[in-house]
């Protein structure tokens, strides 16, 4: 019995999935973006991708770095020891987040899209949005800069090849201001309450006191100066009769007179405002007509850095 054996010799091809457009790049459609403080903390922004994709279509995706911070959860823009949280994303509401190769992990995380074939010079729009952290704008004032650089990826998520680059440098100006508010003792900064009137319902008797809190919002250093109508005394409403007291603010007694600088301090005040209890006391009544008396203590705030 003859035994035959038979080999094959079959070639073997392996088939390379290959994006087919080339010549790929894009480009940032506006100037470096430049935010203020009085100005819009939202804006959106556009790109154009391009490629020849006469021998086909091709995928690609756009990802967005953290700038000079480690993730994109803390994407800040900085001044000194300072930073000023901002955000990139597709939309406009900011809840799809743009995050960096490889981190991000789908076309979620980043800007997907497709160059269709058969054209020399194919291109696709796209936009994002940056928004500045509105939740405490007394940070301290000054001019803060982050680049952020944007990546072009060839190919799909899991088989990318990175074809160019471009880096945008953000810049937020934050400008110098100081408000003031007068509140009940342990009452909360508002903007709309500037004045205060400190009533002694039991009559004006020695040693008598009155409280209330200046607060004061600041975002580079403040000096607080306070004057009075009637030279740092009550005087009667109607008569010539004054009756001395005793102004402290933060535990400090001082004499105001006349424009007298009463507090000042530097750098940025909490979001909530910076409180400063002030005490009046009624000093001596003796031989004093009766009658109402009165006084205003007038206050100004400046920026003092």
């Amino acid at each position: 019995m003859k035994k035959w054996i038979l080999f094959l010799a079959l070639p073997l091809f392996f088939a390379e999935l290959v994006e087919a457009c080339s010549d790929m790049g894009f480009h940032l459609t506006q100037p470096a973006p430049y935010f203020q403080t009085g100005g819009s903390m939202k804006e959106t922004f556009g790109l154009v991708v391009n490629g020849d994709t006469t021998k086909g279509a091709c995928n690609y995706f756009l990802t967005f770095d953290y700038g000079s911070s480690t993730s994109y959860t803390t994407r800040s823009l900085k001044f000194a020891s300072n930073t000023w949280p901002y955000q990139v994303s597709k939309d406009a509401s900011g809840m799809q987040i743009l995050k960096k190769f490889p981190e991000g992990v789908s076309c979620g995380d980043f800007i997907c899209d497709k160059l269709q074939g058969n054209n020399s010079y194919n291109t696709q729009t796209h936009s994002y949005t940056i928004s500045i952290d509105t939740s405490n704008d007394w940070r301290a004032a000054g001019t803060y800069v982050d680049t952020l650089t944007v990546r072009l990826y060839r190919g799909p998520v899991n088989n990318a090849t990175l074809v160019a680059s471009h880096s945008q440098t953000l810049t937020f100006g934050a400008h110098r201001k100081a408000d003031i508010s007068v509140v009940s003792s342990g009452g909360s900064f508002d903007i709309n309450k500037t004045t205060h009137t400190m009533n002694f319902a039991n009559g004006l008797i020695a040693g008598a006191k009155g409280t209330a809190d200046i607060i004061l919002k600041y975002n580079a250093g403040f000096s607080l100066y306070a004057w009075t109508d009637n030279g740092g005394k009550l005087k009667k409403v109607g008569g010539t009769d004054t009756i001395d007291y005793t102004f402290k603010i933060n535990g400090n007694v001082i004499a105001i007179p006349w424009w007298t600088l009463i507090a000042s301090g530097s750098g940025a005040s909490p979001a909530s405002g910076l409180v400063n209890p002030v005490e009046i006391t009624i000093g001596n009544t003796t031989g004093k007509s009766q009658g109402s008396y009165q006084d205003t203590i007038n206050l100004t705030i400046q920026s003092n850095q």
